[in-house]
């Protein structure tokens, strides 16, 4: 029978209200060393009996620490629930434990209150990390705690600080060096087609956002929601008044917002009999902590790439895709304004990206194109996060005024972004290999068509455009029912050449009538 281990015995043991683990440890007698299986859903690592710690909070928090990563979620609870007694007697014993150090550091880290113990460790102690790198993704080394001789290194600030591991899969899109691969993808056409390419570009990344929320902008606001994406990268940093400025982009004039809301909101279905609740956002009066958080994290990733960027050696530069992962699914979970959070969302992961120099300056990776071809697993991705904290909220939408519960602080400041940060990856790379290329190449067939029907005919105003649009769309030939409504004027023979000239255009084979 496997024995839970770490994090899983502590959650237990002190009933910690967590939500659930990326991975469970577990010691099993029955393997040699240590083993990753999959049981119903959930990953589970074995350890042989070797590994067993000492049954106490200090041995299974040092095992945690040691083969699990930095659970910010499950010590804050700890902590609190716990108290210092236990960590104040395990460093006075083992003052130049490793994990022991770490441990005191995270409790006064998470906490803001002051173990009762003078001069800790010895002067000449060893700094140690926070984070171990290869298990989670890390900031920069930043203020070294003294008193524990720790380096924190964790990617964010107390307020918001997600976690994200680097699992196998991560850490082979991380080698693929997506922001290289972008670049020399680029580097292949001409720089008057990419400005060309980037106006297209913008404008479908906008349209896309807008259809994921079921949405048709006017063209005003998605014309608006474009020159916002346009500027990303010259402007200044992310802040309350540059959210707000983009929600008022984003919906209707009648739901502009001007600061966080103060009212609890919920995502949903209103059957009118019933709600059809999904999920509940952070309550409003957690709002400015959080979201304070938030844009400290942007700003703390920004001057860490800045600094990178100049040759700082010890600013080496953060993962850009981690960092808008973080902050973009981070802010979509908070849910900051009662509406036009998913489009802020998403526009962020452009923001973060484009300050980072992983887009090339004046242009747009359409990302949601590829959402919203994966909205089933786009939906799958946010429910991760949302359905387990559903199930521990308790909230009444015809009862506004009774606060919901169940919806603590503590899940959105530290939430496990690991399957956030692998769909980014996976919704980029297939962005940067196939669909900007595509783009680019449809703008260069568009090129071509265009050049050769102005050829072959003296065409009215736009409809040289509208004619390539539905033959392109329609296998290479034009439909009855366009021909009778747009290009009655056209004889068979201009038809049958035009249709031809557009085919060769994009160079593609279709079927013969």
């Amino acid at each position: 029978m496997a024995i839970p281990l770490g994090y899983s015995e502590l959650i237990s043991r002190y009933q910690l209200r967590t939500l659930p683990l990326w991975q469970i440890a577990k010691l099993d007698g029955s393997i040699k060393g240590r083993e990753i299986r999959q049981q119903g859903g959930q990953r589970i690592e074995l350890f042989e009996p070797k590994y067993q710690p000492e049954d106490s909070l200090a041995g299974h928090l040092q095992f945690a620490l040691r083969y699990e990563g930095v659970n910010l979620q499950v010590l804050a609870l700890l902590f609190e629930g716990t108290g210092a007694e236990d960590l104040t007697q395990w460093l006075t014993t083992n003052p130049e434990s490793r994990y022991a150090r770490i441990a005191c550091f995270l409790y006064e880290w998470l906490t803001a209150r002051e173990l009762p113990m003078a001069d800790p460790v010895s002067s000449r102690s060893r700094y140690v990390l926070a984070v171990d790198s290869e298990i989670q993704c890390v900031g920069a080394d930043g203020i070294k705690s003294q008193r524990f001789r720790v380096i924190n290194n964790l990617p964010g600030p107390r307020e918001f600080c997600p976690m994200v591991f680097r699992t196998e899969f991560l850490k082979k899109k991380q080698d693929q060096d997506l922001k290289n691969l972008t670049i020399e993808t680029l580097a292949r056409y001409d720089q008057d087609l990419l400005r060309r390419a980037a106006a297209y570009l913008y404008m479908k990344e906008t349209q896309s956002s807008f259809e994921v929320e079921r949405e048709k902008p006017t063209p005003q606001r998605a014309q608006r929601f474009a020159d916002l994406l346009r500027q990303a990268d010259t402007r200044d940093e992310l802040s309350e008044e540059r959210l707000v400025e983009l929600q008022q982009a984003v919906v209707d004039p009648r739901f502009h917002e001007f600061t966080w809301r103060t009212q609890q909101n919920w995502v949903g279905k209103d059957l009118g009999h019933r709600h059809l609740i999904d999920f509940v956002p952070a309550r409003p009066e957690h709002l400015p902590n959080l979201m304070n958080g938030l844009l400290r994290m942007a700003s703390m990733f920004q001057s860490q790439e800045h600094l990178a960027q100049k040759g700082a050696k010890e600013y080496a530069p953060f993962d850009p895709v981690v960092a808008a992962a973080g902050i973009a699914f981070g802010f979509v979970f908070i849910h900051p304004f009662m509406d036009g959070n998913g489009r802020i969302h998403r526009y962020l992961i452009h923001d973060v990206l484009a300050k980072a120099g992983f887009t090339p300056r004046g242009l747009v990776l359409p990302v949601s194109p590829v959402i919203l071809g994966n909205l089933d697993e786009y939906i799958s991705t946010l429910e991760q996060f949302s359905r387990p904290l559903n199930q521990m909220t308790d909230y009444n939408p015809d009862a506004p005024e009774i606060p919901a519960t169940g919806n603590d602080c503590v899940y959105f400041q530290y939430p496990d972004l690991t399957v956030q940060v692998e769909f980014l990856y996976t919704a980029l790379e297939r962005t940067v290999t196939h669909d900007l290329q595509k783009e680019i190449d449809f703008l260069l067939g568009f090129d071509r068509a265009s050049k050769a029907l102005n050829e072959l005919l003296d065409w009215p105003a736009h409809d040289v455009d509208i004619f390539i649009r539905v033959v392109q769309g329609n296998n290479g030939r034009l439909s009855s029912n366009k021909r009778k409504s747009h290009f009655a004027w056209m004889k068979e023979d201009e038809i049958l050449q035009a249709e031809v000239a557009v085919r060769e255009a994009f160079a593609m084979t279709y079927t013969h009538r």
